[in-house]
C-alpha cells in the first residue's frame, strides 16, 4: 500500500448536500461566499483534496471561515477520513449513510472542543495561563478497556483515525455517532451512539455509549422531572431549558440542575448546579456577580466587548458582543447574536486594525523630504499624533519649508498642514507649508507672483515675501531702462 495514503496523520474532508445526500464530494477549499469547493473523490483529483493534518489547524481554520460566511449551509454533513478509508467507501457505491456516520464531524462542536482543549492546555503547568496551575491531563488511552469496547463493535483505529479518541481522552463525548453492534442476554442490538469514557473503581476506563434517538422524547419525565410547554419550546429552539430544573432521580432526592438537549443524539442531559464551574472571565471580559448568578440559573446573559483570538488568517483580534448560555450537553457556553447591533464595534475594530497594520498601510520614514525624523517624531506618527517638521525640501527650488505632518488613515498616506490639525480646522490635504514658507512655495513652486516678486528670476528664501539685495536692484534696473 502506498505509504502516503496510509499516513495516520493525513485526512481528507468530504461533504454531501441536501439535494443529493448520497453524492459524496471531496472538499478542496472555500470560495468567497463560504461555499465549499468540491470535486469528485476520485484518484485523479486526489492532488486537489484539502489535506488535513490531525495535529494542524487547517480543519479548524476551514470551519471558522465556513461558519462565519455561511449563515444557512445547504450541506447535510462533513466527513473526515483517511484517503485509504475513502478508497474503500467509494468502492461501495452507492454510498450507505450508515457507513459514513462514524466519520461525521459537526463544525460548531468541533470548534467548541478545540477551544476547550486549548483552554485546558493553556492552564496546564508550563502553559500560557495566568500563572495558575492545573493538574488536568488527558486520559491515558492504555487504561481504556478495549476488550469491553470490542464487545460493542467499537474499532480503536477508527476512533483514532477520525480524531474522536482525542476528544474522548479530554473528557468529551465523541464528536460523531458511531455504529454499535452487540448482543445482550441473547438479544442483538444495532444502533448508533456518541461515546465517552467512564472511570471504573480499579482506575481503568470503560466506553460509555450515548445512544441516538430518532427524535427528542420531551413528553416523558426526565429523571423524575416533568417539563413544561415553555421548557420544551426552549429546548427545541436553543437546546437549553433556560432555568434550574428540580430533578428527582429517586423519590425524595431532589437535585437542582441545568438541562440541555444533545442535538446529535436527541437525548436530554443534565449538570447539577453544585457541580457547575463558571469561569471568572470569558474572552477578555470579567463577569459581574450578577452575570455569574444568572449563568448558574441557566439564563441567557449579554456579554459586551469580548475579544476574538488571533488566528493564522489575521493577527488582528476584534471586539464583539454576544448572548451566552451554559449548555449542559456540551459542558460549555452557547453563543448567539440575534438582535445585536453587529456594527457597534465596527469603528473600534477598524481603528485597532489600522494601528496594528500601520507598517503595511503607511510607511513611517526615518527621513522625510530631506529631514531626519527623531525617534520621538516617528513614534508620535505611529500613535496617530501630529508632528512639526522644519527644513523640508519640496518647493521645486531646493529651498526648505516647514509644515505640520499627520497620518491620513483613510488614504494611507502622510498629509501636510499649514496649521496644527489637532488645534485648528484642517486647511486641505496635500503639502501646505507653514506661514513663514507660504510666499516661498507660492513663488518658487507654483509660479505665483505679486507686484514685488513678478520680475524676480532667483528663488525666494524661507521667510522672504519680497525681493532683497540683487533681486531688488534687478527690478529697479529694469524700470530705469524702460523709462
Amino acid at each position: 500500500m502506498d505509504e502516503k495514503l496510509s499516513d495516520s496523520k493525513k485526512r481528507v474532508l468530504l461533504t454531501t448536500d441536501a439535494a443529493n445526500p448520497q453524492a459524496l464530494k471531496a472538499v478542496t477549499g472555500l470560495n468567497q461566499n463560504g461555499i465549499p469547493r468540491t470535486v469528485s473523490p476520485d484518484k485523479a483529483n486526489m492532488a486537489d483534496f484539502l489535506a488535513i493534518d490531525k495535529n494542524g489547524n487547517a480543519l479548524e481554520n476551514f470551519f471558522k471561515k465556513f461558519l462565519e460566511q455561511t449563515k444557512n449551509p445547504a450541506h447535510t454533513g462533513f466527513f473526515l477520513m483517511t484517503q485509504d478509508v475513502l478508497g474503500k467507501i467509494i468502492e461501495m457505491q452507492p454510498v450507505n449513510a450508515k457507513t459514513l456516520e462514524p466519520y461525521r464531524i459537526d463544525p460548531q462542536q468541533f470548534l467548541d472542543q478545540r477551544q476547550e482543549q486549548k483552554q485546558g492546555q493553556a492552564q496546564e503547568p508550563g502553559g500560557a495561563a495566568s500563572g495558575q496551575k492545573n493538574d488536568f491531563q488527558p486520559i491515558d488511552e492504555n487504561k481504556i478497556n478495549w476488550s469491553q469496547a470490542a464487545t460493542m463493535g467499537i474499532n480503536r483505529q477508527l476512533l483514532e483515525d477520525t480524531g474522536q479518541l482525542k476528544a474522548m481522552l479530554y473528557g468529551h463525548k465523541s464528536p460523531a455517532l458511531n455504529h454499535l453492534a452487540f448482543t445482550l442476554e441473547g438479544i442483538t442490538f444495532d444502533t448508533q451512539a456518541r461515546l465517552s469514557l467512564k472511570e471504573m473503581p480499579d482506575g481503568t476506563y470503560n466506553i460509555q455509549p450515548h445512544c441516538y434517538l430518532k427524535s427528542p422524547e420531551l413528553d416523558k419525565p426526565f429523571l423524575g422531572a416533568a417539563l413544561s410547554d415553555k421548557d420544551k419550546e426552549n429546548l427545541l429552539a436553543s437546546g437549553n431549558v433556560g432555568r434550574v430544573v428540580e430533578l428527582e432521580p429517586v423519590p425524595g432526592q431532589k437535585i437542582p440542575a441545568l438541562v440541555s438537549l444533545d442535538k446529535i443524539t436527541n437525548r436530554l442531559e443534565a449538570v447539577p448546579v453544585d457541580k457547575l464551574s463558571i469561569p471568572q472571565s470569558l474572552k477578555g471580559v470579567d463577569f459581574t456577580s450578577e452575570q455569574v448568578k444568572d449563568l448558574k440559573e441557566g439564563k441567557v446573559v449579554l456579554v459586551e466587548g469580548m475579544t476574538t483570538k488571533k488566528s493564522q488568517e489575521t493577527d488582528n483580534p476584534k471586539k464583539f458582543d454576544a448572548y451566552i448560555q451554559f449548555n449542559a450537553a456540551k459542558g460549555s457556553f452557547d453563543f448567539s447574536y440575534g438582535g445585536l447591533d453587529q456594527n457597534r464595534n465596527l469603528q473600534e475594530n477598524k481603528q485597532q486594525q489600522s494601528h496594528e497594520n500601520e507598517p503595511n498601510n503607511v510607511r513611517i520614514p526615518q527621513k522625510l523630504l530631506g529631514v531626519e525624523l527623531t525617534p520621538k517624531q516617528q513614534e508620535d506618527l505611529r500613535a496617530d499624533k501630529t508632528i512639526y517638521v522644519k527644513g523640508m525640501l519640496k518647493d521645486g527650488q531646493d529651498q526648505p519649508f516647514n509644515a505640520y505632518v499627520k497620518i491620513n488613515q483613510g488614504e494611507g498616506k502622510l498629509d501636510f498642514y499649514k496649521f496644527n490639525p489637532e488645534k485648528a480646522r484642517k486647511q486641505g490635504a496635500g503639502i501646505t507649508p507653514a506661514s513663514e514658507s507660504q510666499a516661498q512655495v507660492a513663488v518658487n513652486s507654483e509660479g505665483k507672483t505679486n507686484e514685488a516678486t513678478r520680475k524676480v528670476n532667483e528663488p525666494l528664501k524661507q521667510g522672504q515675501n519680497q525681493p532683497i539685495g540683487a533681486q531688488h536692484k534687478q527690478i529697479h534696473k529694469g524700470k530705469d531702462m524702460k523709462m
